[in-house]
């Protein structure tokens, strides 16, 4: 597993993991407008879920079921491994990697819910939908304090970059 992780953080191969995390960032924005879709949100209330679905004609919720299984699904597989690569690029230890292993599985365990809740409509099912918003939420903290990591890791290693020892400050 550790070779896998080591492997992601090469360049070239976070680039191309940039590159499908964008296309598929585009794929997923084309599918389903930002207003309905469950898994933009922050903390939405079980109304709030089912207000959105229900702007959903059948079509859409169709359409949004197969956004999920066809591109949510690799989407967590492709920034999961793009930001373990670049978390293990900065910090270079494996305990890093918690975090977008977290955030995959809370997202996952988002979409199983989201698929259920479409599954089900136009029944209602409130402790799916707290779920689905306790996951949502959940994936978006671990999301902030992953960035926030991220930041702080770069601006670490920049820091403490060594001052050539042939250079010194006026000061």
């Amino acid at each position: 597993m550790l070779k896998l992780f080591k492997s992601m953080n090469s360049w070239l191969n976070l680039a191309i993991l940039t590159c499908l995390l964008f296309l598929f960032n585009f794929l997923l924005s084309s599918q389903l407008p930002a207003d309905q879709a469950l898994d933009l949100r922050f903390a939405y209330s079980v109304q709030e879920a089912y207000d959105a679905i229900g702007m959903l004609d059948f079509e859409t919720r169709e359409i949004y079921r197969y956004g999920i299984w066809a591109l949510d699904l690799p989407y967590m597989i492709i920034y999961g491994l793009l930001f373990s690569g670049l978390l293990f690029k900065i910090w270079k230890t494996q305990k890093v990697l918690i975090l977008p292993l977290g955030v995959v599985l809370m997202d996952f365990f988002e979409n199983l819910m989201v698929l259920r809740i479409l599954k089900l409509f136009p029944m209602e099912d409130q402790l799916i939908a707290s779920l689905a918003s306790l996951f949502t939420t959940t994936k978006w903290l671990l999301v902030g304090l992953m960035i926030l990591t991220i930041l702080y890791g770069l601006v670490h290693n920049f820091s403490s970059r060594k001052v050539p020892s042939g250079s010194q400050s006026p000061l």
